[in-house]
């Protein structure tokens, strides 16, 4: 018996400049840079958070009109 897919589908979204500057000042954030991107220097410390959380809470930054998709 297939699956039945319950997730919402995901609307396709317009990106904006601004919304594409938005998104590139949220990864470069100390916290989420170092989760996305990795240590600069070997003495940093990793924040312990994984990537998806660091990917939700800048979606909810970036698009808070489409963060009731998944919670």
């Amino acid at each position: 018996m297939p699956k039945k897919d319950t997730a919402p589908a995901i609307p396709d979204v317009y990106w904006s400049k601004d919304m594409t500057w938005s998104l590139l000042s949220e990864v470069e954030k100390d916290d989420n840079r170092l989760v996305l991107l990795g240590k600069r220097e070997k003495k940093e410390n990793t924040s312990g958070d994984s990537k998806i959380t660091v990917f939700q809470w800048i979606g909810a930054v970036v698009l808070p009109k489409h963060l009731y998709l998944t919670r």
